[in-house]
């Protein structure tokens, strides 16, 4: 996996900064993790879009330069921890940056796609996706940006566990093997109304009708 570089800057927290940051196209970060204490930066908020918006998404291995840190300074791996959004003006307004070693391994979840379902579709099918996602546990440059499994060869009734997923032999998924990805279903069967429905219908009507129009009931 290559890593995608990003500039920071040191920056001072303080009530009301964090406004003036956002509105200069700045977004407040804090970095902590390996070898390293909580430290608050910020980065301009096109950047993170930019490695949001790549093949690893929240995966990405990103190389950090920080401002002011010297040519000497030993290079800081991170990664995209967390992302606070504020859905109403559709924007991010925080990241937590995680500093991580590339000797060691981590945990992450990264998406399960599912291809060939058009196959499965155009027989009247359903393809029933249940887990969008899933945990895995490797060296940082092993993660992959995805896992893939093709539901083509499947049929009504069949189903896909974590345990039918192939990964690399240095990517371990952390979950139970028997958990369900995925199943396939037969399409929901619609009950046409036809005239013997109608007719039962009407007897139905008829019965809960205390009289016919026009009869009175007779008066003691």
């Amino acid at each position: 996996m290559d890593l995608l570089s990003l500039q920071a800057s040191p920056r001072v927290p303080h009530k009301g900064t964090t406004h003036a940051i956002r509105r200069e196209g700045y977004l407040p970060v804090v970095l902590y993790g390996h070898g390293v204490e909580s430290r608050p930066l910020k980065i301009r908020a096109k950047d993170l879009e930019r490695i949001l918006a790549s093949g690893a998404g929240r995966n990405a291995l990103i190389r950090l330069e920080i401002e002011g840190e010297g040519e000497g300074a030993d290079p800081r791996t991170v990664m995209i921890k967390d992302v606070q959004t504020d859905y109403i003006r559709g924007r991010h307004i925080h990241a937590d940056l995680q500093q991580i070693s590339l000797k060691e391994k981590i945990r992450a979840r990264v998406p399960i796609i599912l291809s060939g379902e058009d196959s499965i579709t155009r027989e009247g099918a359903i393809v029933q996706h249940l887990m969008r996602e899933v945990e895995v546990e490797s060296l940082p440059t092993d993660l992959p940006d995805h896992i893939t499994f093709d539901v083509s060869g499947l049929s009504v009734g069949d189903t896909v566990t974590l345990g039918d997923l192939t990964v690399a032999g240095n990517v371990r998924l952390t979950g139970d093997p028997t958990e369900v990805v995925a199943s396939i279903l037969a399409p929901k069967q619609v009950v046409e109304e036809g005239p013997a429905a109608e007719g039962v219908e009407g007897e139905e009507r008829e019965k809960e009708t205390p009289g016919k129009p026009g009869e009175e009931e007779d008066e003691d």
